[in-house]
Order: structure tokens, then C-alpha cells, then sequence
């Protein structure tokens, strides 16, 4: 049974360039409650020779640092396709987050992220923002704060705008090596309600063993006001296999 699912989860990860590009799922990696240095590296490849000529490479890594008074941890991620040798696709993405924790069921959070995809969507998208980590109970938690968004399109035209920064996640044991989580994320622009971007994740993440896991993910994310040369609407399907260490 698990020599099969590997292999559908195998097939799975080779489709997920030809569908669209799958977001970096933040909260399903967090290491809550674990204390001590972490690192996780998550790795696919794929390729294909006869008519056309096609390279895909998917690579991230992330390190957590936690304590009893703080968890932080940074995410680099590196996207690249190619067709005939002809780069069609190179997206990068730092994504960086600290947390201070308390007594309370808040506690406060910051984070920064510097994203580029000139082949799609943006050539810079820069963010930096705080608010409230809340603790609904032992597997959901919410979050509210602010965020400002400095972003590049591809004509080079800049725009800043603030935003209510919001996410829910919650995390559903359905055995006990097979978890579902669902994140949605909801960012308002202060200034106007009809400018707003979302985005839902959902992933089922199948623990192998204490290291290694396979995460079957599919995401949808809506931009209201896009950019000139982007869609409003972009899905995408990944299955990321992930080592810790």
C-alpha cells in the first residue's frame, strides 16, 4: 500500500509544473512546541526528452530556531523551467518570521518576505509586517496584524500599498501518520476594500517516519487588482517530499 502511494505521489509531483506554481505553504512546516535548531531541505525534479526538451527544479530549504521565549525560522525557496533550453519560468522567495511567545493565548509576530517572478506575475514583491498570533486551541490558531507591500510589476511600475494582514489554520489528524491542514490567508488593502488579495491551502501530509514526509498540496490565490501582465486567479498542485534534520 505504501510502495503504491508513493508511486502516485511521484507521479503527482512531476505534473505539478505543467498545472501552476504551487505557494510555499508557511504554516504547515512551523515547528510549534519543538525546542532547539531545525533544518528541513524539500527537493523535486523533473524532465522530459523527444519532441521538446523540458527541465523543472524545485528547491527549498528552511531553518527554525526555537526556545521557550521565541520561535523563528527563515525559508528560501527556488523555482526554475525550462523548454528547449529556453528559461520560461525563474521565481526565488525569502520568506522570514519571528515569533515572541507569552501566557497569553497572543502572541506577537513579525515577518518579512522578498519574492521575484518576472516571467509571471512581478518582478519584486517586497513585505514587512506584524500583528497577533492567536491559540484557538491545541490545532488552530489565527492570526490578525498589518502589512506593507512594495511591489514591482513587469512594466516597472511600483506601488505601495497597506494591508490587514489575516490568516486561520487548522490542522486535522485523520491517523496517525496522515494529517490534513487548511490555511486560508485574507489581506485587505486599508484604503480600499475592493483591493484585496486570498489565497486557500490545503495539504495532506503522509509521515513516513520521524524524517522524512511526503505532502500532497493543492492551492488557489486570487489577486483582485493584479498586475497589467498577470491573471487575477492562479492554481497549482505540488507534492513536496521533505527531509528534516
Amino acid at each position: 500500500m505504501i510502495k503504491k502511494l508513493i508511486i502516485f505521489l511521484v507521479f503527482l509531483s512531476y505534473t505539478q509544473f505543467t498545472v501552476a506554481d504551487a505557494i510555499v505553504n508557511i504554516e504547515d512546516m512551523r515547528r510549534e512546541g519543538d525546542i532547539g535548531f531545525f533544518t528541513s531541505l524539500s527537493l523535486a525534479v523533473s524532465a522530459s526528452r523527444g519532441n521538446k526538451i523540458r527541465d523543472s527544479l524545485s528547491a527549498q530549504i528552511r531553518f527554525d530556531k526555537n526556545t521557550d521565549t521565541y520561535d523563528s525560522f527563515l525559508v528560501l525557496k527556488k523555482d526554475e523551467r525550462k523548454t528547449n533550453t529556453v528559461k520560461w519560468s525563474d521565481a526565488t522567495m525569502i520568506h522570514g518570521r519571528f515569533v515572541l511567545k507569552n501566557d497569553t493565548i497572543y502572541d506577537l509576530e513579525m515577518f518579512a518576505q522578498r519574492g521575484e517572478n518576472p516571467f509571471f506575475r512581478y518582478l519584486q514583491r517586497d513585505v514587512l509586517g506584524a500583528g497577533a498570533r492567536i491559540t484557538v486551541n491545541d490545532h488552530a490558531r489565527l492570526g490578525l496584524g498589518f502589512l506593507t507591500e512594495d511591489e514591482e510589476d513587469m512594466n516597472n511600475l511600483r506601488t505601495k500599498t497597506e494591508r490587514i494582514a489575516s490568516y486561520f489554520h487548522d490542522d486535522y489528524e485523520i491517523s496517525e501518520n496522515i494529517d490534513f491542514n487548511l490555511t486560508v490567508y485574507y489581506q485587505p488593502s486599508i484604503k480600499s476594500s475592493d483591493d484585496y488579495k486570498s489565497s486557500l491551502i490545503g495539504a495532506l501530509d503522509f509521515k513516513m517516519n520521524e524524517k522524512f514526509k511526503v505532502t500532497l498540496q493543492y492551492n488557489t490565490f486570487y489577486d483582485s487588482d493584479p498586475p497589467v501582465t498577470a491573471l487575477k486567479r492562479d492554481k497549482g498542485i505540488a507534492t513536496n517530499f521533505s527531509y528534516s534534520f
